[in-house]
């Protein structure tokens, strides 16, 4: 089984604004090029938030646009800078948009957790969320587990974004080890990352519009854009991270006319 994970897109309503001086739809589509150039043959998406960057419904629709020329599943998850109501309202026109709680298959089971707390940049799983991964990890324990969230669970060792860690992490943690929990999937990070806590791997995805350069306190861009590729067997996943220079200069500090804060990714 193989899987993609793409994240933050960071797409705008017209295709001339940008982030940080980057054209962030442009960006996706080349990475939408590449996927299908390069003839992955995926078996479906994961598409793990910060979908939009200005929350409107017309995001959303460019995001089906331009995932049109994929012709396999896309599940997905929000993230801190998404719209859920706009999301769902655009992504029912396209029937590969998927928004489940849980997903099965022979071997794995993958459950998708939405880490968005209204009004922050913050990650944050309600008591209700918390509960849910409980009970759904109490029923599943004969088969390996993916989790699949927006926020990290864990510093990764870049101070910038570490600061909107998943805020609850330790009630999370209390919860999800010793379990069968194999992977998690995060995205928010901005950055191709793979470590290890708990005995259980935790992966990210490299953005499409842009990364930031790791183990920095202050921004700093680089230009980078990509995916990451999952393959998962009967007990064992193993990756491969698709990287590239893309073709907008990103600029080492945000323009005025920007729409991002950069207290807030």
């Amino acid at each position: 089984m193989k899987i993609i994970q793409i994240s933050d897109t960071h797409l705008f309503a017209t295709e001339h604004l940008t982030m940080f001086g980057v054209k962030t739809n442009i960006k996706l589509q080349e990475v939408i090029k590449n996927v299908t150039e390069e003839e992955i043959d995926a078996d479906m998406i994961f598409l793990t938030g910060d979908i939009s960057q200005d929350e409107t419904f017309q995001s959303y629709q460019k995001a089906v646009h331009y995932f049109s020329k994929l012709n396999i599943p896309i599940y997905w998850i929000p993230g801190n800078h998404d719209n859920v109501t706009q999301m769902e309202a655009a992504f029912k026109s396209d029937i590969k948009f998927i928004r489940t709680e849980q997903l099965s298959l022979p071997n794995w089971d993958f459950i998708f957790l939405n880490t968005k707390k209204e009004g922050t940049g913050l990650g944050y799983l309600s008591e209700s969320d918390l509960q849910r991964l409980k009970n759904k990890l109490s029923i599943t324990a004969d088969k390996n587990i993916a989790i699949i969230m927006h926020h990290h669970p864990i510093e990764v060792g870049t101070p910038l974004i570490d600061h909107y860690i998943l805020q609850n992490k330790s009630e999370f943690w209390d919860i999800v080890a010793g379990t069968q929990v194999k992977l998690i999937m995060c995205g928010h990070v901005h950055g191709d990352y793979k470590l290890k806590y708990q005995n259980i791997m935790i992966e990210s995805a490299p953005a499409t519009c842009l990364q930031l350069q790791k183990g920095t306190q202050e921004l700093k861009i680089d230009n980078q854009i990509g995916f990451k590729i999952y393959f998962f067997d009967e007990n064992t996943y193993h990756t491969i991270s698709k990287m590239w220079l893309g073709n907008e200069v990103a600029c080492p500090s945000h323009p005025k006319n920007d729409l991002i804060s950069t207290s807030s990714f």
